[in-house]
């Protein structure tokens, strides 16, 4: 694990990841770096980040700029592409996390290369066989979290428990809810409800030392009915996508209706703001449970905004100790302690 020995908090950005790179990441980066008060590494094709920095006010902020060699792109084979690009700039952001170079990294590129990356090169914490993606709902629920989100396709029900273990430990820290509480997503509250995983998921989570209340259902998303909902991967990533596609219809629908009885300044900062509230994946920027380090990683379509935020995030999982505090609840839960 990483540990903090530096006078302020490092962050390594993968300046060549996400669907604006560089130039959005610089800039977002630049703005994290003032607000949150940290030191940013920025990784990538060197030319390239230069030629986007020189220009930028850079004043009271200490950047540098670390090079890698290429990027992985959405859709390519995660473990071939870093195999034929071990200085990838994601695997670079994961290289100086593992020599205690920087605190946390942020990466807004590929998540299945983020994933790869950073389960060979940090490795998994306690017994775990795969890290997980996760986050809050935020604005819409703000202390809910929701894990797994679509890093694991047909988990197996004790892979469900690890991950409720890993959100208890997020909302606690992140949410300061002292005994949060667990809820399996189904097709209904009573046990017994939902596919055969959910089903054999239920007595095991009944058993553990988990705060749990039962099955969940979709309209508790957004009802703050359970701090931490657990769901396959499957599931969560179509979750993800549909609000996705919900925030950009709903922005729509507000601009076709209000077209010529709002003053344009008006209805541009109604929609921006309904699009930002009902848009749960340009929301989220959140952490790679599970891995030895503090790695975040976020929606490709991330702007300098949403970079900033991510850089916030990252600092606050190096001051809560997130990752230490994941590995202490594993250790409880594999010794079989009930809470």
């Amino acid at each position: 694990m990483v540990e903090h020995n530096r006078k302020n908090i490092v962050i390594a950005v993968d300046a060549m990841g996400g669907d604006f790179a560089p130039e959005e990441i610089v800039k977002g980066s630049l703005d994290g770096a003032r607000r949150s008060g940290v030191d940013i590494l920025l990784v990538g094709d060197e030319d390239v980040v230069l030629e986007v920095l020189e220009p930028q006010d850079i004043d009271g902020v200490n950047v540098s700029v670390v090079p890698s060699f290429g990027k992985v792109e959405e859709g390519e084979n995660p473990i071939q592409a870093l195999r034929t690009r071990p200085k990838s700039s994601v695997s670079t952001c994961v290289g100086l996390l593992k020599q205690n170079k920087a605190d946390a990294m942020v990466t807004m590129g590929s998540t299945g290369a983020a994933m790869a990356s950073a389960t060979l090169g940090l490795g998994l914490l306690g017994s775990l066989d795969r890290p997980c993606l996760g986050g809050p709902v935020l604005t819409l629920a703000p202390h809910t979290a929701i894990l797994d989100l679509g890093s694991n396709i047909d988990s197996r029900p004790n892979q469900l428990l690890n991950f409720a273990t890993m959100g208890c430990v997020f909302a606690r820290k992140f949410f300061g809810v002292s005994s949060p509480t667990v809820g399996l997503l189904s097709i209904g509250s009573e046990e017994g409800k939902g596919n055969r995983q959910v089903k054999d998921a239920f007595p095991i989570f009944a058993q553990s030392h988990l705060n749990f209340i039962g099955n969940v259902e979709g309209f508790d998303l957004l009802s703050n009915k359970a701090n931490v909902i657990v769901c396959d991967g499957f599931v969560g990533n179509i979750i993800l996508k549909f609000a996705e596609s919900m925030g950009d219809a709903a922005s729509e629908f507000l601009e076709n209706q209000l077209h010529g009885k709002l003053e344009a300044e008006d209805l541009s900062d109604l929609k921006y703001k309904m699009w930002e509230l009902t848009n749960l994946s340009k929301q989220m920027s959140g952490p790679l449970f599970g891995v030895n380090g503090n790695v975040i990683i976020g929606h490709g379509a991330s702007k300098a905004t949403e970079i900033a935020g991510a850089i916030h995030t990252a600092k606050r999982c190096v001051l809560l100790e997130l990752v230490q505090g994941i590995e202490d609840e594993l250790k409880i839960l594999q010794n079989g302690v009930v809470a």
